[in-house]
């Protein structure tokens, strides 16, 4: 990994970016199906009710955008045996819209014959949930004997043949991935003809993923069964699709902490922000003194990373892939001096504030120094709090 730990923040956003960009526009032309997407109701649907309010969408282009933004929803719930039907009812429906648009074409190319047929046959993704509190410990490195100046925070994981491997605990990828390597020592089954190309926060392009389907997966005492995971050469990451799932969690510098206590004070309210399947756990906070929206993201070996550049550089010779500044970040009620970095390669999107779009930062792993996450995204009771 390079400094800015090269992992893919957004497995699949590099094809749906475009997408969701249509689909904002149809927020508004079309606000049906998106208003209530967005309300309690919607943001608990099943799939069959998602299903079913898009069916009422006629125009096709309208139908379409909602048809992509359930699609992604069922890899967010890893409904792998319900996407090969709704994959091919879209394709066929809005062929000639999909064959006009190179975007849309690399993603209705994602499954083969072959992977078609196995995700048919595959069971119901489940997940039985540890029924006692644990303390998971978070390991700096990939294994104990591996050397890296990169400290980020490892998690051990089981699968169902006995194979252990640690993973980045990873809240800034929405979806869990597997290395390749690590892939046949679990025993997945991997979608052959399956081929996804994607993109990273990091302005890497044309990267390649394969899918497949982990039998079981284990933290501690919590096992997911019939998983479908992102197969590709980068690192072992445990996205935010599993990590949210796990119930009420605490994760520090040194530890997981599952169906943890509830916390006693919030300084800082976390959001749970779905765009599709590019789901992000965000907060308000100020840098330089603009509001902006920040990004919990655990698999970023920065303390702060800006969208934006700032306007007091501090000038280094030997980083020559970034640049650092000078600033100030309020959050959590606490103003304080830091230096944070602005990679010019970046494309970290912006996000929503208050009707307008504001560059996002990102909070990354050396914040946890200062700060610990209390995780509960089922309640919607979640926070970023000083330690």
């Amino acid at each position: 990994m390079s400094t800015v730990s090269r992992r893919e923040t957004c497995l699949i956003c590099g094809v749906m970016l475009v997408v969701m960009a249509a689909a904002a526009e149809t927020r508004q032309g079309d606000p049906d199906f998106y208003q209530w997407i967005d309300s309690a109701q919607g943001r608990n649907a099943s799939l069959a009710q998602m299903k079913r309010h898009c069916d009422q969408v006629l125009a096709p282009d309208k139908n379409l955008n909602c048809s992509v933004t359930v699609l992604a929803r069922m890899f967010e719930t890893k409904a792998a045996n319900q996407l090969p039907d709704y994959y091919l009812a879209i394709k066929r429906r809005h062929a000639q819209a999909i064959a006009n648009d190179p975007e849309l074409q690399q993603l209705f190319s994602m499954f083969g014959s072959e992977s078609i047929a196995t995700l048919r046959q595959v069971a119901d993704f489940s997940l039985t949930r540890s029924p006692r509190r644990e303390v998971l410990p978070i390991h700096p490195s990939p294994d104990d004997g591996h050397e890296t100046n990169e400290v980020l925070p490892y998690l051990d994981v089981r699968a169902a043949n006995g194979v252990s491997a640690r993973f980045i605990l990873d809240t800034g990828a929405p979806q869990t991935r597997v290395n390749s390597e690590t892939a046949k020592q679990m025993g997945i089954k991997l979608l052959t003809d399956s081929d996804y190309g994607y993109s990273t926060f990091y302005g890497e392009r044309d990267l390649a993923a394969k899918l497949g389907i982990l039998e079981s997966l284990k933290i501690g005492a919590s096992e997911f069964r019939n998983v479908l995971v992102f197969v590709s050469d980068r690192d072992n990451l445990l996205g935010l699709d599993l990590i949210g799932k796990l119930g009420r969690l605490n994760i520090t510098k040194k530890t997981l902490e599952i169906n943890a206590a509830a916390p006693t004070r919030c300084d800082s309210p976390v959001t749970f922000v779905r765009i599709d399947i590019n789901q992000r756990l965000t907060l308000a906070a100020r840098l330089d003194r603009r509001a902006t929206v920040a990004i919990i993201d655990t698999g970023n070996v920065d303390y702060l990373t800006s969208a934006s550049p700032g306007t007091s550089p501090v000038h280094v010779i030997d980083k020559p892939h970034h640049q650092i500044f000078k600033g100030e970040l309020s959050l959590s009620g606490r103003t304080r001096l830091i230096a944070y970095k602005y990679y010019p390669d970046f494309t970290i999107p912006p996000s929503m504030l208050l009707g307008q779009y504001v560059p996002s930062i990102l909070l990354g792993w050396r914040a946890f120094n200062d700060y610990e996450l209390n995780l509960d995204i089922a309640s919607g009771l979640s926070c970023f709090n000083r330690v």
